[in-house]
């Protein structure tokens, strides 16, 4: 996906994947059983796709995250290595090092590099043999993105609830101060993001968005969310004596809520669609009457990772909940 030309063996029972997502997406695909080894950020708990493929903590170690060691996975010999988030010559000088093919990924993200993702699936399924996954893959998402919009898409701006999302981890757990003016979710239930005017463009990968709390107090949304990861830190920011709690209607009228976290490696695509559904069960109470919640969290999880991991995520994180402070 870097515009390189590489050889690779016409049958492949051996791989990993390197850098932030690179296993995900191998996971979303399909092949946790021909993943051969990870890198040693793997081994911490939390993301989605290592409680669904809870053998991948005990594979061979290939080295650290953002790359790993070229020497171990020299030693692992995998068919092929996947490599997300490199430059052309991080992935030529890992090819040059280990001797084995480096196909480069790029996830993209949900909103503007939809297909980017997509792309991503096909190369996969194309040197793996799973294509027919790639093409399940993006007809479950493309329908999950369909029915939310439908579902919402009906009332006019002025209609549309107004929401902030902080605590969003960028390199590490953040305060209510870390944002994203594109929050996905958001976006998808035709809720307004008060934080959207931050930024003109939207980037593809993840990046860090912070804000002043003097400016969420000034924006004031009807609904406030924090990711989970972050909620520790924030739970002192939002003490019954600081300005936020005294100020806020979102925090004086109870409308302020966990969700899962989305950035860890990389995005955590699953979750985003999970949290989608969350966002309209709570800003549309009326609209999504209908909808179980949980049984569409479990759907998301049993068809992206082969795996129903929502008692897990709920255990080791407490989202998809009325925030109590």
């Amino acid at each position: 996906m870097l515009g390189r030309q590489v050889q690779v063996p016409d049958k492949v029972e051996s791989i990993v994947g390197v850098g932030p997502g690179a296993l995900r997406l191998l996971v979303y695909m399909d092949l946790g059983n021909r993943i051969s080894g990870v890198e040693d950020v793997e081994l911490r708990p939390g993301r989605p796709y290592t409680f669904a493929c809870d053998k991948l903590p005990n594979k061979p170690l290939i080295g650290p995250y953002m790359g790993g060691d070229s020497e171990l996975i020299a030693m692992n010999n995998p068919d092929i290595i996947f490599m997300a988030f490199s430059t052309v010559s991080d992935a030529d000088d890992l090819q040059r090092r280990t001797g084995l093919p480096v196909v480069a990924l790029n996830s993209g993200n949900l909103r503007n590099a939809r297909d980017t993702l997509y792309n991503a699936f096909d190369l996969i399924g194309e040197l793996t043999g799973k294509q027919s996954r790639a093409d399940s893959l993006k007809m479950f998402i493309e329908k999950q993105i369909d029915e939310l919009d439908s579902i919402t898409g009906l009332g006019s701006s002025q209609d549309c609830p107004r929401a902030y999302i902080g605590a969003v981890s960028y390199r590490g757990a953040q305060g209510i101060s870390s944002t994203e003016a594109f929050y996905a979710p958001f976006g998808f239930v035709n809720a307004i993001n008060v934080a959207e005017t931050l930024k003109e463009e939207e980037p593809v990968n993840p990046t860090g968005t912070y804000v002043d709390i003097e400016q969420i107090i000034q924006w004031n949304p009807g609904y406030l969310f924090i990711d989970a990861a972050g909620a520790d830190l924030v739970s002192s920011e939002i003490d019954k004596d600081s300005p936020l709690a005294l100020t806020l209607s979102a925090l004086k009228n109870g409308r302020t809520y966990i969700m899962m976290p989305h950035n860890w490696y990389a995005t955590n695509f699953e979750n985003v669609l999970a949290n989608s559904w969350y966002a309209g069960k709570v800003m549309y109470p009326e609209l999504f009457a209908d909808t179980n919640f949980e049984k569409k969290a479990r759907e998301i999880y049993r068809f992206m990772l082969g795996k129903d991991v929502y008692d897990q995520m709920k255990e080791m994180y407490d989202g998809w909940e009325k925030l109590r402070y």
